[in-house]
């Protein structure tokens, strides 16, 4: 019955790499390419969600389509195809329309025009299409059908406009709002890093708090400094390649790249942060660099492998013919199952963590705080539930962007005051540890408790430290309790 996606002669026999420079190119509101078109095949070379007005009588968007075809002939029977996503149209790739035969496909266009062979050896052929839509906003596919016994290579072009938006007429409705959503997590973020930065500036000028200094390089601060500046520039990159995209709707796609790997760098030093909360790191432990190695060498491979994934997702050529997004495709579910496993090793570590310090006034801490920071591991399964079963898919890019966004920027906020200086109520701790981090690493990432031993205790000289590894002595003049 032939194939009912793209297979261009590059297809995925490519490179991944090239792949994920190439692709962004595929998925603008004004693409262009090439593609092979087998015999008695239909190939999909674009899709955009256009808009509705339930008052007008007028069209609420454009497509304006050029092909080039040099060795079409007469011997073909080749059309360009216009779908849409209603059941009698194109449901979706499936089991019942790779069985259609191609003139059974053509059936189900909601507009088809023959290419002139003609016009194609002299040239390219045009087509200018003006779209209406009244009941709800619909993901529109262009395609081309060629019903002989002969293959046809291809070039297109592609502009798809929804002329109600004025401006912003180059996006289709289900990323209308990508630009005032990534300004808005540009804002969140700056003021973020600005508050980080007067924190540390506290810190740094506590006069007599000789540990003061340390606690501004301490590796959890480090991180958490790090995790928001990543995030910061990544939403300033997409909000610049977005504000590109609406003035000649392709964008900058090697700038979105970037803002996307930036993007996953954040999540991945806050997910490391959460599991070092977990551990009890800052709350009832000393952190120290070899903390930090070690979680990040844990997670680091796990979370490349995903990054991976989202972006092979992402830029498939097979979103061209379906209105899922990646975390409603099989790549998405992977993507879930790994939160769900980080989530899993979070709260065993949590439950192990209390169970030790349930007594103390920290298991407090893991009981409320520990499961509220938890639910930051479900805000993509949830996002992808909602999307499967409640939300239309022409609101699951915008809603998933906006649940894991503001997820990820109220849980690095709460760290933010969490480590103020001078907030006493809140349970982490930034500790200078008297002896550098690179002994401390050497003691198999052990764990010392920052509570005071009894008033009999004498300080340990480092023999003596790390023979017991859990001992620690409050410090007589700064009142705090360090390790030593």
């Amino acid at each position: 019955a032939g194939h009912s996606g793209t297979t261009s002669r590059v297809g995925l026999r490519g490179l991944p790499l090239a792949l994920l420079l190439l692709a962004p190119c595929c998925v603008a509101m004004f693409s262009e390419g090439s593609a092979y078109v087998p015999a008695n095949s239909t190939v999909f070379i674009g899709k955009f969600c256009f808009t509705y007005d339930p008052t007008s009588s007028g069209s609420i968007g454009r497509l304006n389509i050029t092909i080039s075809a040099p060795i079409l002939t007469s011997q073909h029977s080749a059309h360009l195809v216009i779908f849409d996503d209603e059941s009698e149209s194109y449901p979706g790739p499936s089991g019942q329309w790779a069985a259609l035969s191609c003139s059974d496909r053509m059936r189900h266009a909601k507009h088809k025009m023959k290419l002139d062979w003609k016009k194609l050896q002299a040239g390219q052929q045009k087509f200018r299409f003006r779209l209406r839509e009244h009941i709800r906003p619909r993901f529109w596919y262009i395609a081309v059908a060629d019903c002989s016994d002969a293959g046809l290579d291809i070039a297109y072009q592609v502009e798809a406009v929804n002329d109600a938006y004025g401006s912003t007429a180059h996006f289709p409705t289900d990323k209308r709002l990508a630009l005032p959503a990534f300004a808005l997590l540009s804002l969140a973020y700056g003021l973020l890093a600005a508050a980080q930065r007067r924190s540390s500036a506290l810190l740094g000028a506590g006069a007599g708090a000789d540990s003061a200094p340390h606690k501004a390089r301490h590796p959890f601060a480090r991180l958490l400094v790090a995790g928001i500046v990543l995030g910061l520039a990544a939403s300033v990159l997409s909000t610049s390649h977005f504000f590109v995209f609406a003035r000649n709707g392709v964008g900058a796609p090697v700038v979105r790249l970037c803002a996307q790997l930036l993007c996953a760098a954040s999540r991945f030093v806050l997910a490391s942060l959460l599991l070092l909360l977990s551990e009890g790191k800052c709350v009832s432990y000393v952190m120290v660099s070899a903390d930090a190695r070690r979680i990040g060498s844990l997670l680091g491979p796990f979370l490349a492998s995903c990054l991976f994934l989202e972006l092979w997702g992402d830029y498939s050529v097979a979103r061209r013919y379906t209105t899922d997004y990646v975390y409603t495709t099989s790549f998405g579910g992977a993507l879930v199952f790994v939160d769900l496993i980080l989530l899993s090793r979070y709260v065993l570590n949590l439950r192990r963590t209390h169970a030790k310090e349930c007594d103390s006034s920290e298991g407090t801490f893991y009981r409320r705080w520990g499961a509220l920071y938890g639910l930051w591991f479900l805000a993509l399964p949830v996002a992808a539930l909602l999307s499967l079963v409640v939300l239309a898919p022409y609101v699951w890019w915008i809603i998933s962007l906006a649940v894991n966004g503001s997820m990820t920027v109220a849980v690095y906020t709460a760290l933010v005051i969490g480590l103020w200086p001078g907030n006493t109520r809140s349970y982490l701790k930034l500790r200078a540890p008297m002896l550098n981090d690179e002994v401390l690493g050497e003691c198999s990432f052990a764990s010392f408790p920052l509570t005071s031993p009894s008033k009999d205790s004498e300080p340990m000289h480092l023999p003596s430290l790390l023979e017991s590894k859990s001992r620690s002595y409050r410090h007589p003049k700064l009142g705090i309790s360090t390790v030593g």
